[in-house]
């Protein structure tokens, strides 16, 4: 009888530190899965024509005090416009070359960049950064400003590679629910008493 309750006693401790290793690697995964998230946001693609303004657009309605928003350009992530709210700071700058003189503009409430009376050198990537209280927010603009008489290339273009991203992190998604549900029943099946 002895003999059972040690055995017993053991398997318990082994589940538990088990379930202990098991719950460090699922919160790993997960951290994981929020930084690959974080990389692999949807390039927005907007379409203008020369002249036309074009708003790139943060998707927030109001800006926190404590938010700091930084708009870059360019594979080099030059800086081009910042907010931070906490200490009133709301600036937009221009590059080395001058391209955006006097064309940049900061909405002081949603933080989206206004791009007026648009030129073909303002075509690029626009890169987003939002600094929350608990949370950064990564945003891509691929903005295409085209002459007066050529057409804007569809929307959809470089769609392939964002799709699978996608499906990627929706099953790696899928993956770890799976994997967390799979250890609550573990953990109630064989452990009642932790739970």
């Amino acid at each position: 009888m002895e003999q059972s309750m040690k055995s017993g006693s053991y398997l318990y401790l082994q589940l538990y530190r088990d379930t202990k290793n098991t719950f460090r690697i699922v919160l790993f995964l997960l951290l994981l899965n929020d930084a690959f998230a974080a990389e692999t946001d949807k390039v927005k693609v907007v379409s203008v024509k020369e002249g036309e303004n074009v708003a790139l657009r943060t998707g927030e309605t109001e800006i926190q005090r404590g938010d700091k928003i930084l708009w870059m350009y360019g594979d080099e992530r030059t800086l081009l416009a910042e907010i931070h709210m906490r200490n009133k700071i709301f600036e937009t700058y221009n590059t080395d070359d001058g391209r955006f003189s006097d064309s940049l503009e900061l909405d002081k409430y949603t933080g989206s960049l206004v791009i007026r009376n648009t030129k073909s050198t303002h075509s690029g990537v626009y890169h987003l950064k939002i600094i929350k209280k608990d949370a950064t927010v990564y945003k891509r603009f691929q903005v295409n400003i085209n002459g007066g008489g050529e057409k804007a290339p569809p929307k959809d273009n470089g769609r392939k590679s964002v799709q699978i991203r996608d499906i990627v992190k929706t099953f790696l998604s899928f993956m770890f629910a799976g994997l967390i549900g799979l250890i609550i029943i573990t953990c109630c099946f064989w452990c009642p008493s932790m739970i």
